[in-house]
């Protein structure tokens, strides 16, 4: 007896244009600027929202070797300890390994930042950077985007490969 396996292929008509990355998150004072800061040159240009928890902060630029630590730090509400939370630089902290800025940044490159596992674009109202030690906002730019008024894509969580590993944390 022969057995003949079928596959479909299955399609869904989308009535609506997928969502996009969303250009730019800006300071209102200077629309060609995102983050203005108040201390060390915090600055930098538009943010781009990449998808629902990842944002690019273009020409960023901070003298991080001066304060006692700097983070990107994004919250909704005033800028402070109990409303914000320490972003992921991505390609550089993990869960293990989330350390503050520490270095200097003069603004010729960007950074791509991951928000909190509890946080996506349409919780928060800040992006900062912010001295968790001192409770010191460096710099920021406030905005307000809504869900129904402004998709982005979702975030996917990378595909992880192997068995889980718990590491311990390694020093900054």
């Amino acid at each position: 007896m022969l057995t003949t396996i079928q596959s479909y292929l299955s399609t869904v008509k989308l009535d609506k244009v997928a969502p996009a990355p969303y250009c730019c998150i800006n300071n209102k004072e200077d629309a060609r600027r995102g983050l203005i800061g108040f201390f060390y040159n915090v600055a930098s240009g538009p943010i781009t929202v990449l998808d629902a928890k990842t944002l690019l902060i273009p020409n960023f630029s901070f003298e991080g070797a001066k304060p006692p630590d700097g983070w990107i730090f994004t919250g909704k509400g005033g800028i402070d300890k109990a409303t914000g939370k320490r972003a992921y630089i991505v390609g550089r902290d993990t869960r293990e390994r989330h350390c503050p800025l520490r270095e200097d940044y003069s603004g010729r490159n960007g950074l791509i930042i991951r928000l909190a596992d509890d946080q996506t674009v349409y919780d928060i109202n800040y992006v900062s950077v912010f001295c968790y030690e001192f409770a010191v906002d460096f710099g920021h730019v406030l905005f307000n985007l809504r869900a129904d008024q402004v998709a982005v894509p979702p975030f996917i969580p990378p595909v992880q490969h192997g068995p889980n590993v718990v590491r311990t944390q390694t020093q900054c």
